[in-house]
């Protein structure tokens, strides 16, 4: 199993990709459009995104948009037992929102997921390795394919996708995903600040490759639960995009214009003392662009060599309720920063407060 694609509701389709192009190093390859709907296709090396926007009142975007900000809509998996799948999930009493059905030899379905979170499911033939076709039919306008040269970013894949639910619905959340797709869970934590916190289960397939966490507010004024009421209702609050080097692939970022969540300078106070403590030996001159560029690291006291990096963007969308995260995982470093959750929970409330001044 693996993330096939990840689909995004818009109110503009070209601006929303074209932001992803320039500053993430993302190339538009495919474009369709029907009587009440305009799609772009844009992909990084093993990341694809499919960017839809309503043309007409009539459009599902628009439908989705008059009850949600902007957000993914669509989360599409790859397996390799669809029919198993969709009988399971009937079992289940799972919503079927597109029966299983066949084009050009690959399958395909589409379920609900949590709330308004869809999954399409996608079964591709043995001789078929990966991403074959984006779009069930395509319309290529050459003028859109743009050939001036883009960035080049190291990103790689997807790491991981964050989904926040209401409070009190984590476990039927979890139960949900367990049922229908084996998940099981790898990780579960707590965060707790002065004003709020959460609590959050990490998921991952069989064959590890995907990871689905599920956070829950565990406050009335948690950011969980401000994203909630923003979003109106549960949503994808975050996925991450991996990279083998990510200082430099953040530096890129920077000066391409992209903003990331601001760390509290103690953070880095607190790193040193954490290294120096486990024997962890870090340069001088990596530590400062570590500090520069507002890296996390986090790691496991009984594995000090596999370091996880990571940062956070700021709010790309319409609303402050989707960002992307950037991870290295040097040595195959497991988890998910918990070291580090805390000093991000602090900086995103602080945000926050930010935005209400």
């Amino acid at each position: 199993m693996k993330i096939d694609r990840v689909c995004f509701y818009v109110a503009d389709a070209a601006k929303t990709s074209n932001w992803l192009i320039h500053h993430l190093g993302f190339q538009l390859i495919e474009t369709y459009q029907d009587n009440n709907t305009y799609t772009q296709g844009i992909t990084n090396q093993g990341i694809y995104f499919v960017i839809s926007s309503p043309l007409n009142s009539y459009s599902p975007v628009a439908r989705y948009l008059e009850s949600h900000p902007e957000g993914i809509v669509d989360v599409t998996f790859c397996l390799s037992n669809l029919q198993s799948i969709m009988e399971r999930a009937a079992k289940l009493g799972v919503k079927i929102l597109q029966p299983l059905y066949k084009q050009d030899k690959i399958k395909y379905a589409r379920i609900a997921g949590w709330d308004s979170l869809e999954h399409t499911l996608i079964e591709y033939p043995a001789n078929i390795s990966g991403y074959d076709s984006l779009l069930n039919q395509v319309s290529v306008d050459a003028g859109e394919l743009q050939t001036q040269p883009k960035p080049k970013l190291d990103l790689i894949g997807i790491d991981h996708i964050v989904l926040n639910v209401a409070r009190g619905e984590l476990h039927q959340a979890v139960a949900y995903y367990q049922a229908l797709f084996d998940f099981k869970i790898q990780q579960t934590f707590k965060i707790q600040t002065p004003r709020s916190g959460l609590y959050s289960e990490a998921l991952v397939d069989s064959t590890r490759q995907v990871q689905f966490n599920i956070n829950e507010p565990t406050s009335s004024n948690s950011q969980i639960q401000e994203f909630i009421e923003i979003n109106r209702g549960a949503g994808i609050q975050h996925l991450a995009l991996r990279s083998h080097h990510i200082i430099e692939t953040v530096a890129q970022m920077r000066s391409l214009g992209v903003q990331f969540l601001p760390i509290p300078p103690a953070y880095y106070t607190n790193l040193q003392q954490r290294l120096a403590r486990d024997l962890i030996s870090i340069s001088d001159s990596k530590f400062q662009k570590i500090t520069q560029e507002g890296i996390l690291i986090d790691w496991h006291k009984h594995e000090p060599e596999s370091l996880l990096k990571q940062i956070f963007t700021q709010p790309i969308l319409d609303k402050p309720t989707f960002f992307l995260e950037i991870i290295e995982r040097r040595h195959n470093a497991q988890g998910f920063g918990e070291g580090n959750f805390q000093a991000l929970f602090e900086a995103v409330e602080q945000e926050q407060l930010n935005n209400r001044t």
